[in-house]
């Protein structure tokens, strides 16, 4: 159940992002402004497996695409929109 899960656990520092050489703390506040829009636009019905499943593809894609920090508030929201629903998704699926 999402009541499990605790966006604090997952939060980087700086020294977590040395990999955007001197954009560190501009990728940290990003990585940290995602991570806590997982939380606000989880639903009841989200597993803490599909939670974190979310915060996995998320710190993956920022290491693997640095030209990500170019996203803005806004488009940041709507790719952990896009990425809760296709977990959520992918889950239904499964259950077919």
């Amino acid at each position: 159940m999402y009541s499990e899960f605790d966006v604090y656990a997952y939060l980087v520092s700086r020294s977590d992002t040395v990999f955007f050489e001197e954009h560190e703390e501009e990728a940290a506040d990003q990585i940290n402004e995602m991570l806590h829009y997982i939380a606000a636009e989880l639903e009841p019905d989200d597993t803490l497996e599909q939670l974190e499943e979310v915060v996995r593809r998320t710190l993956y894609e920022w290491i693997e695409n640095p030209v990500l920090l170019e996203l803005d508030s806004d488009e940041m929201r709507a790719y952990i929109i896009e990425q809760l629903a296709e977990v959520r998704q992918q889950d239904n699926n499964d259950d077919d």
